[in-house]
C-alpha cells in the first residue's frame, strides 16, 4: 500500500538537498535590495516585478534564463558583504523548508569581475576577490546561519566549463586549501553541450588524494550525454553525478554507478522548467530505485526557477505515484551519498529515519 503525503506534510519532514545553487536561491527582495545598495538597475521596482520577470524568462529559452536571469543575479554577488549575506540567507531558505543539510554550490569565477560569459569584466581600476576570499565569504556567512538557523551545510566548488583547464585547477587548488572552511566537494558546470567533461580532468585529478567530493553535471543537455556521463565516472572519478536525465536508458550506465555506489542527483522540477523533460516520469526514478540505484531528488534552484525541494517532493510523488515510503528511500539514498564522514551519514540518516517512521 502506498502511504500519500499531501505538501504541508512534505514540508514538515527533514529533508537533504544536495544539489543547489546558491545564485539560484536569492530571494526577489534581496535581490532589489542589493541592487540599490550596487546602483544596479533591474528590470522591476518591485519582488511581484521580479518574480513576473523570472517568470518570463523561464518561458522563454534556457541561454535568456542564465545569461538575463543567473547574469543578473551573480552581478550582485562581487563583494565578500553581499556574499556572506546570501549566503547567511540561504540557510535560511533551507530552514523555512525543513532542510536539515544542504550541499550549497556556487561557481568562484563568476564572483570574482572576471566572468564575461555573464558580463561581469571589470574595468581594471578595481581588483576583484580571490577563489579563496569568494569561498571564504560564503563559508562565513554559511557558518552564521548555522548558528542562527541549526542548518548545518557544505560547500561545493563549480568549475565552470567554459574556462580553459589551468583556470579550473586554480579554482580546485582552492576548494582543496579550504576545506578547513567548509568546502566539501567539486563541481563541473554550465553549458555540457559545447565542453565536455574531459577538459577539465586535470582539475578533478587534483582531488583524487585529498578529501573532497566530486561531483559532475552530466546528462543533463547537448548531443552526448551518455558519454560525458560515461566520462565523469571512469575519467572524473566522480562520487555523484548531477542531472543524469537519460540515465533510466542504458542499463551498463545503471549497472556501473550502482557497483560503484555513485550518487545521483535528480532535480526533476528544474528539467521541466528548462523543457530538458516533458513529464517527471521521463526521469525513471522508480526504475532507478528498483535497481538500487543511489538516486536523491533535489532542489537546482528553487528561487529563480519558481518552487522549493518540498514542493518538488510533492509533485513527483503526485505524478509518479510515490509514496512516503519512495521519499524515505530517497532521502536516506541522499544522506548515504552526502559528502560527509561516515558519522555525518549516519546521523542524517537516523534523523530521516526517525522521522518518517513517526
Amino acid at each position: 500500500m502506498i502511504l500519500m503525503v499531501n505538501l504541508a506534510e512534505v514540508r514538515a519532514l527533514p529533508k537533504i538537498d544536495l544539489h543547489r545553487h546558491l545564485d539560484g536561491d536569492v530571494r526577489p527582495d534581496t535581490i532589489l535590495e542589493l541592487a540599490e545598495k550596487e546602483r544596479v538597475k533591474l528590470p522591476a521596482r518591485d519582488a511581484i516585478g521580479l518574480e513576473k520577470y523570472f517568470a518570463e524568462l523561464r518561458s522563454r529559452s534556457v541561454q535568456q534564463l542564465f545569461t538575463e536571469g543567473f547574469g543578473k543575479v551573480t552581478s550582485l554577488m562581487q563583494s565578500p558583504e553581499n556574499l556572506s549575506r546570501v549566503a547567511y540567507e540561504e540557510v535560511r531558505n533551507l530552514r523555512q523548508d525543513n532542510v536539515i543539510y544542504g550541499e550549497i554550490r556556487f561557481a568562484p569565477y563568476y564572483h570574482t569581475g572576471e566572468s564575461a560569459y555573464y558580463g561581469h569584466l571589470k574595468d581594471g581600476t578595481k581588483a576583484g576577490m580571490s577563489y579563496e576570499e569568494v569561498i571564504t565569504a560564503v563559508a562565513g556567512g554559511l557558518e552564521k546561519g548555522r548558528k542562527d538557523f541549526g542548518v548545518r551545510t557544505g560547500i561545493i566548488a563549480c568549475v565552470n566549463r567554459e574556462l580553459e583547464a589551468e583556470q579550473g585547477v586554480k579554482i580546485v587548488q582552492a576548494a582543496v586549501r579550504c576545506i578547513d572552511r567548509g568546502v566539501v566537494g567539486i563541481d563541473l558546470a554550465c553549458d555540457e553541450a559545447t565542453y565536455p567533461p574531459e577538459r577539465h580532468s586535470d582539475a578533478f585529478r587534483f582531488t583524487f588524494d585529498s578529501a573532497i567530493g566530486r561531483t559532475v553535471h552530466a546528462g543533463e543537455f547537448g548531443n552526448q550525454p551518455y558519454k560525458n556521463m560515461k566520462t565523469a565516472l571512469q575519467i572524473l572519478l566522480a562520487d555523484r553525478i548531477g542531472q543524469a536525465i537519460p540515465l533510466q536508458k542504458h542499463d551498463d550506465l545503471i549497472t556501473l554507478i550502482r557497483d560503484n555506489k555513485v550518487g545521483v542527483e535528480m532535480c526533476p522540477e528544474s528539467n521541466l522548467v528548462t523543457g530538458f523533460i516533458k513529464s517527471r516520469s521521463e526521469l525513471g526514478i522508480y526504475k532507478l530505485l528498483r535497481e538500487k540505484v543511489l538516486v536523491s531528488v533535489n532542489s537546482d534552484d528553487p528561487a529563480i526557477f519558481g518552487y522549493t525541494l518540498s514542493d518538488s517532493f510533492s509533485r513527483l510523488m503526485e505524478e509518479c505515484s510515490f509514496g512516503l515510503r519512495e521519499m524515505r528511500r530517497l532521502q536516506l539514498n541522499a544522506a548515504g551519498t552526502a559528502f560527509l564522514k561516515e558519522d555525518g551519514k549516519r546521523s542524517l540518516a537516523e534523523r530521516i529515519d526517525a522521522a518518517y517512521h513517526s
